[in-house]
């Protein structure tokens, strides 16, 4: 049962709860200004984007024209979108970049706006939110998942597959652009090697998952111990000095390579592209903040599907000790929001931990009463 201070505090959405928490923790004047530029940023991160799916629905439209692809009944026009949590982190980013050019709501009117670096801080941000939703259209075509491709066209395969060569087409231009400086290519395709180094490890995971759930006495037992080493505590395929302090936290080395090394090296390229430095500090943030959302919201949401199909820390942990495994996946994930939240130097980051949490909490609580 939860506590009546609980029941009360999950009537108010999760949003608002970790916003007045942060508040009450932080009364500094100038989190009013760093919440008017959330705002701005947010609504940056949502133009580019829409324009991104604006090119999407282009390369559809003459596919229709053609006789590739057919309306769905009872529509008249070509409309696509993607359903992604990908672009909280270039926000994030964007944010920070606001800051460093001294471009900040209400204070802007009496600081020096470096805004070259904010504009170009723009530019670079729809390509890298172009890049983001490349690799994880990529993904989900390759999983067969094509339920978050929103769209008025069918096939939905075929028109998932058209949105992600678009945006492939353009990456890779980019990239190649001899204006962009090198470092940005480099960095993109370190994060894809050994994301795809990891991805190639899936099907074995898959495999020890399903062996686990139909094993039983000292074979079960054996392999539960194969999880642990093989996933929970895995040895990583190469080390971050950012990062030592969390080479031994569960599940870190499986889940930094999974979605944590994507963000470092998104990092890169924004300081590559940019010719700034974010910080170390702002690095550590958004990677163990992306890895505890990944726990505590992706992994929670995606567990019915996920069950007995896919080695993740939730459906690892249900495996090993069963409902009260979620107990120890909210620790783990408290443990990686509380050491983002050490390193966070910006407002803006620190509330989007704070959401992070509240609204991992309250996912887990819901999946706890479902299994129970």
């Amino acid at each position: 049962m939860l506590r009546l201070r609980d029941r009360l505090a999950r009537r108010v959405p999760p949003l608002a709860r970790a916003f007045g928490r942060y508040v009450s923790q932080h009364r500094d004047p100038y989190l009013l200004g760093v919440l008017a530029l959330r705002g701005e940023v947010d609504e940056t991160v949502d133009r580019v984007t829409r324009e991104l799916f604006e090119e999407v629905e282009a390369v559809l439209e003459q596919e229709l024209a053609a006789g590739e692809l057919e309306l769905v009944e009872g529509t008249d026009e070509v409309r696509f979108d993607y359903d992604t949590r990908l672009v909280l982190p270039a926000m994030l980013t964007l944010g920070r970049i606001h800051e460093l050019a001294g471009d900040v709501p209400f204070l802007r009117r009496v600081r020096r706006v470096d805004t070259d670096l904010v504009t170009w801080g723009e530019s670079v941000t729809l390509e890298i939110v172009r890049a983001l939703l490349d690799g994880d259209m990529r993904d989900a075509i390759n999983d067969d998942e094509f339920e978050d491709f929103e769209t008025t066209v069918r096939p939905r395969s075929r028109a998932a597959e058209l949105a992600q060569a678009t945006l492939q087409g353009e990456v890779e231009a980019w990239l190649s652009d001899p204006e962009t400086p090198e470092g940005v290519a480099e960095a993109y395709y370190h994060a894809v090697s050994l994301s795809e180094a990891h991805q190639d490890t899936d099907e074995s995971f898959r495999a020890l998952l399903e062996r686990h759930a139909n094993a039983t006495g000292d074979h079960r037992a054996r392999l539960a111990d194969e999880i642990e080493a093989r996933y929970k505590y895995a040895t990583p395929q190469e080390s971050s000095v950012l990062f030592e302090e969390e080479q031994y936290v569960p599940y870190f080395t499986t889940q930094y390579e999974r979605v944590g090394i994507l963000y470092e090296d998104m990092l890169k390229m924004y300081e590559a592209a940019l010719g700034v430095e974010l910080g170390d500090s702002f690095t550590r943030a958004i990677v163990l903040m992306v890895v505890a959302a990944q726990i505590g919201l992706d992994d929670v949401d995606d567990f019915p599907e996920d069950r007995g199909e896919q080695l993740t820390p939730v459906t690892a942990e249900l495996a090993l000790k069963g409902p009260e495994g979620l107990e120890d996946v909210r620790r783990l994930v408290d443990r990686y929001l509380d050491a983002a939240a050490a390193a966070a130097e910006t407002h803006l980051t620190g509330m989007a931990i704070a959401y992070i949490r509240e609204e991992a909490h309250d996912r887990l609580a819901a999946l706890r009463a479902e299994l129970d």
